[in-house]
């Protein structure tokens, strides 16, 4: 297969640490030839990086008939915006998460792609992750039954110094939109679809550069999914916690598991002992391009966002069926703005809503 043309739209962190070690692979389904971001200086190191052309404007970018595919890696409030051209300048899409802010962009960034007839997807990196690939195995082969409880706690501090942004809603969304989707969505992937939430949100004004209360997300979130297929999901999410604590897992009609680095340890009501399995780091070519310290430390982070490249660009060339299609990227922000909606009235919400 001839290598994919892609154009990468905003090179800041999250395309500098996880797409663009992906984009250096010999093995690799594609080539970056042009690269965007409103910051010059950016725009131009990358681009020099991957012998491409640099903009300032993304819509020169789209202009460009020899580029088949972008690559989207900026914050959410453009999304829309930037589905709505790449997909009339007829070009394939991948959006960073969150795919959107709300519902009602969902739907219109979806009915564009479909309209244009090119393919949108979300980098959806941790339904590539080792451990949680194993733990849907065990859900699918029966070794863990079904579903009863499931779990996912999310306690710790984020400094609104480090990404300002992220706690303006009209530009993230809200924390559950921005960060908590990554396991709302693999909540939907490993249990299937949600019946109801039952959602409390809260805001701590924190000072320094935090937004004012009428502009900024919530910071504090407990919320309570009931599933179709059986079972019951609760979340605890906190940017605001000056002492941390995480964990996540589920108890089962079998037995339980519980996420661990890279992997997943799991006991059922027969096993005498629990039985945990780790992914190695392996010891091949695959993303040496960063440094040896970095790579084993941060391994299966990227090789999961390059996963999720890769499942893209499989799509695009027919190889293989979309996973994290639009619709998907959608759906987790729905059970995310049902949350809210739950919260303001102090009442459940019904899904699909």
């Amino acid at each position: 297969m001839d290598r994919i043309r892609v154009g990468i739209i905003g090179c800041g962190g999250i395309f500098r640490n996880l797409h663009s070690p992906y984009y250096h692979e010999p093995a690799r389904r594609a080539d970056i030839v042009a690269i965007a971001d409103i910051n010059e200086q950016s725009a131009t190191e990358q681009a020099e990086r991957f012998n491409a052309d640099a903009y300032t404007d993304y819509r020169e970018l789209l202009d460009r008939n020899d580029i088949d595919a972008v690559d989207v890696c900026v914050h959410p409030r453009p999304h829309l915006e930037i589905t709505r051209a790449a997909a009339e300048a007829g070009k394939h899409i991948l959006m960073e998460k969150p795919m959107c802010c709300n519902v009602a962009e969902g739907d219109e960034m979806v009915k564009a792609a479909e309209d244009a007839g090119v393919l949108l997807m979300v980098a959806y990196m941790m339904r590539f992750d080792p451990g949680y690939m194993k733990l849907k195995s065990l859900l699918e082969d029966g070794t863990l039954g079904t579903l009863q409880m499931a779990y996912s706690n999310q306690i710790g501090y984020f400094s609104p110094e480090r990404h300002p942004w992220l706690f303006v809603k009209e530009e993230s969304g809200g924390m559950l939109v921005e960060q908590a989707i990554h396991h709302l969505d693999l909540w939907l992937w490993l249990f299937g679809p949600a019946t109801s939430v039952y959602g409390y949100t809260s805001h701590v004004p924190l000072g320094g550069t935090y937004p004012t209360a009428d502009k900024a997300v919530e910071n504090n979130a407990v919320l309570t999914v009931h599933f179709q297929n059986g079972g019951v999901g609760m979340m605890m999410k906190s940017w605001a916690a000056q002492v941390g604590h995480s964990g996540n897992g589920l108890v089962t009609s079998n037995g339980s598991a519980s996420v661990i680095r890279n992997g997943v340890r799991w006991k059922t009501h027969d096993m005498d002992s629990a039985e945990e399995f780790t992914a190695p780091i392996p010891d091949d070519d695959s993303y040496r391009n960063i440094p040896e310290a970095q790579r084993n430390q941060r391994y299966w982070g990227i090789a999961a966002k390059g996963a999720s490249i890769d499942h893209w660009l499989q799509c695009i060339a027919g190889e293989a069926e979309p996973t994290t299609h639009g619709q998907v990227g959608r759906d987790g922000i729905e059970l995310a703005e049902a949350t809210y909606r739950s919260s303001q009235s102090g009442v459940p919400i019904s899904l699909p809503l």
